[in-house]
């Protein structure tokens, strides 16, 4: 299947028309702004991928380094080649190439390890809640094999939303093992990205391990930086994300509430923290309803922002832009970057099924 032009018309609605690659890049200005809406995502580093549809085997999809995650804009996404983690230039035409993010060899590492059937989408962020799971000591020793222990620093599933972890301990990567004088934490060159990939799992894992021992993981936890999650979809994406925070509280409530109690969590039976069972343990994410309440969250926002700065969702600054360069934001997609609430309320589930199956669209 060639890729081609997107549209869909609905009980006489008609969907904007895109391309797959504009598709994807609304999909991840929504998605930043989604998730810095949520407080997942703050004012300092961190950026969401997903593999170029134009060329999933060779580019990748990011949002750009200079941007705050609640401001991206369309202007602010960059292409950037897997191999070599440089950017080639901005996603759409009209836009100069945007900075390319620092820790951009988080995404760029990940892409090579596994095949887009088991990784097509990346992000990576701070949220505080998580990195508590990160620093224990006694945990982060440990962290090195996919094994589930019932102690109170494992990052285990406590309810169904995040059954997408499988029934092993979300793995821990540790900078400072390999690096003990390193004067950061980031992941901001190519020996640090593939080090954080080997946590994912074995390469070339498919998503169906996620049960197994040696088996994929979609969450990575990072010492003192934050987390990386990986799924198919930038949906999926922040979905796991959101529910990994959430998760995150629920434990750490939990606790709180132990103590109060006056009960210490210990490795004894009657003192353990009840996870979710592994049988009730599994890949698919029921999040597209989700997906279709975050968007109406940021509609506002993105509406004003248009209005402030129309340049930056039009293509009307920062390059020359070409009427033949079929992804270029002047061809009359400008008007699509936003999460128009009035078009989704219409097509409801069909439209995020749509979005969905489009970022996954690669020439065959």
């Amino acid at each position: 299947m060639a890729l081609g032009i997107l549209s869909v018309s609905v009980a006489a609605q008609t969907l904007p028309t895109l391309t797959p690659r504009q598709l994807a890049v609304n999909q991840l200005v929504n998605a930043s702004r989604i998730l810095a809406y949520y407080s997942i995502a703050d004012d300092g580093p961190g950026h969401i991928s997903v593999r170029d549809p134009s060329s999933p085997g060779d580019t990748f999809l990011i949002t750009g380094g200079d941007s705050a995650p609640g401001q991206v804009r369309p202007a602010d996404i960059a292409v950037v080649r897997i191999n070599d983690s440089v950017v080639v230039g901005a996603a759409l035409g009209g836009f100069a190439a945007p900075t390319r993010p620092a820790e951009v060899f988080i995404h760029s590492s990940i892409y090579q390890r596994f095949p887009n059937t088991t990784v097509n989408s990346i992000a990576y962020y701070r949220p505080e809640q998580l990195i508590p799971y990160s620093i224990y000591p006694a945990y982060v020793a440990n962290a090195t094999s996919g094994e589930a222990s019932n102690n109170a620093s494992s990052f285990l599933p406590t309810t169904q939303s995040v059954a997408f972890l499988g029934p092993h301990a979300a793995p821990i990567f540790n900078l400072f093992d390999s690096e003990p004088n390193a004067t950061t934490a980031a992941v901001d060159n190519a020996v640090k990205g593939f080090a954080l990939s080997v946590k994912f799992g074995p390469q070339g894992t498919s998503v169906s391990t996620i049960q197994d021992a040696n088996g994929f993981r979609p969450l990575v936890l990072m010492r003192n930086d934050g987390a990386t999650t990986a799924g198919l979809t930038v949906p999926e994406v922040v979905f796991r994300l959101m529910q990994a925070v959430k998760n995150a509280r629920i434990l750490s409530n939990s606790l709180a509430t132990a103590l109060i109690g006056g009960t210490t969590i210990s490795s004894s039976s009657s003192a353990q923290i009840q996870f979710l069972p592994s049988t009730a343990t599994q890949t698919s994410d029921n999040y597209l309803r989700s997906w279709l309440v975050w968007m109406s969250s940021i509609e506002a926002g993105i509406n004003e922002d248009q209005t402030r700065n129309p340049a930056a969702w039009a293509g009307a600054s920062g390059g020359s832009s070409s009427s033949s360069d079929p992804d270029s934001s002047s061809s009359g997609a400008a008007s699509t970057f936003v999460s128009r609430l009035d078009l989704v309320q219409r097509v409801t589930h069909l439209t995020a099924s749509v979005m969905v199956s489009a970022c996954m669209l690669v020439a065959m």
